[in-house]
């Protein structure tokens, strides 16, 4: 499975989201996943830091597991969510949602969705 990512989504308008839900299922019957995931915080002026590391998480996904990952993204204008996966098999999807914990549909990214990448952004 590729390196891949979300690109940078906008986080803005009358209900900016707060937090980021990543959901991981690995559909593979007899396979582990190892899942290489990063969540930035993305400024939006030519002056603003770079990519702002906010989640960096390496882990392994039994076959037929789900999990959740969570990051805040409160109060950035833009945020984005590297992965690479190893296994067969994995679907990931983003979802962000706002204060009171309605879904922001128009920054929901399905695996589909994302992007190819050659490699995730190193984090130091």
């Amino acid at each position: 499975m590729p390196t891949f990512s979300s690109g940078p989504i906008l986080n803005t308008g009358t209900s900016p989201s707060t937090v980021l839900n990543i959901i991981v299922s690995n559909e593979d019957l007899t396979g582990t996943a190892t899942i290489e995931l990063e969540v930035f915080l993305v400024g939006l002026s030519a002056t603003a830091t770079p990519k702002i590391p906010v989640l960096h998480q390496l882990f392994s996904l039994p076959p037929l597991a789900v999990t959740t990952r969570t990051a805040a993204i409160a109060g950035f204008p833009a945020y984005e969510t590297q992965l690479n996966v190893t296994g067969s098999n994995v679907v990931i999807d983003v979802f962000a949602s706002d204060a009171a914990g309605n879904m922001n549909a128009a920054q929901r990214v399905l695996q589909a969705e994302q992007s190819p990448i050659s490699a995730i952004t190193p984090v130091l």
